[in-house]
């Protein structure tokens, strides 16, 4: 015989416990799918991204422009900041709190303190002016340090670096012809793994097959090597550019890694400007220019010999 009271299991403060009990469950769903969508999605939006960097490109620079460029002011006479501050300095009147308490003379240093400060920030943008007329000078006459001297100002690339690829400017053997070094550094850059949605809404994490990942390497690679071309005509007055793709490979003869050539391709500017960005396939559009690669779908990049200035 039970001598206890049969529990009652029906209240109303039960059954709202098993109802929250099941909201949040319910949500915890939710929030994984979610979690499992969005991370899904940014991945897809990777994948597009590095497979699609040369429909972007930076702003021509008009370095005639530049250098016909006139200074706000000259330094024999006050600048605007100076101005401002000088201004503020001759209006200045004490309070009746600044007499009281003698703080006149501290307020009216502070201003003419001001004043030298703003001079100084005057003079910084005016140095800055004279800096890019003497730059736009010798780019617009050719010298090819100060190519790559507005490159490594400029920073075309800083957002693929932050990818993990690096980039290198520097003159060749032929006067008005620099060449491009980009270490594509696929390691950093092209995933390993494919991420999906399972039918039931779970985040289903698998090893990208390799034909796969070298394909999206490739893609990458070609992309890339036009980005730069067209940033390169963007920032620079040249027709042609010479770009040479290198990255980490095993050498299996002798068991180690080596920095090795993938991608030589010389872009010209007549020929890159009749292509449709958003249209053209960055792998089979290098075909358009003189270019050396070798590419296999099991094995990827192949090494192979730079071309000649």
């Amino acid at each position: 015989m039970n001598f206890w009271p049969k529990r009652r299991r029906g209240t109303g403060a039960y059954q709202l416990q098993q109802e929250f009990k099941k909201f949040l469950q319910e949500q915890a769903k939710l929030n994984e799918l979610h979690k499992a969508m969005r991370e899904v999605e940014l991945y897809e939006s990777y994948v597009q991204m590095i497979r699609t960097v040369h429909q972007e490109a930076d702003e021509p620079i008009d370095w005639e422009s530049v250098r016909t460029q006139s200074p706000t002011f000259t330094p024999d006479d006050p600048g605007p900041r100076e101005q401002q501050a000088q201004h503020e300095l001759a209006q200045y009147q004490p309070s009746f709190w600044d007499r009281l308490f003698g703080r006149t003379r501290k307020e009216r240093t502070a201003l003419e303190e001001l004043v030298a400060a703003a001079r100084e920030e005057d003079l910084t943008e005016y140095r800055i002016w004279q800096d890019r007329m003497a730059l736009a000078n010798r780019i617009l006459d050719g010298d090819e340090t100060a190519y790559v001297e507005a490159f490594d100002k400029m920073k075309p690339y800083a957002d693929l670096a932050q990818l993990g690829s690096e980039f290198t400017c520097y003159p060749t053997d032929r006067r008005g012809l620099i060449a491009v070094e980009f270490l594509v550094q696929s390691q950093k850059v092209i995933p390993t793994e494919v991420k999906t949605l399972t039918k039931t809404g779970k985040l289903s994490i698998s090893q990208m097959p390799v034909t796969r990942y070298h394909g999206l390497e490739q893609d990458y690679v070609c992309s890339t090597i036009f980005r730069i071309a067209r940033d390169m005509f963007a920032l620079l007055p040249l027709e042609e550019i010479l770009i040479h793709a290198t990255d980490y490979q095993m050498n299996e003869a002798i068991g180690r890694m080596e920095l090795t050539t993938i991608v030589s391709v010389r872009i010209e500017r007549r020929v890159l400007d009749t292509l449709n960005m958003i249209a053209i396939d960055p792998s089979e559009a290098v075909r358009n220019f003189e270019h050396r690669m070798s590419f296999l779908k099991t094995k990827g990049f192949r090494p192979v010999e730079r071309l000649m200035v």
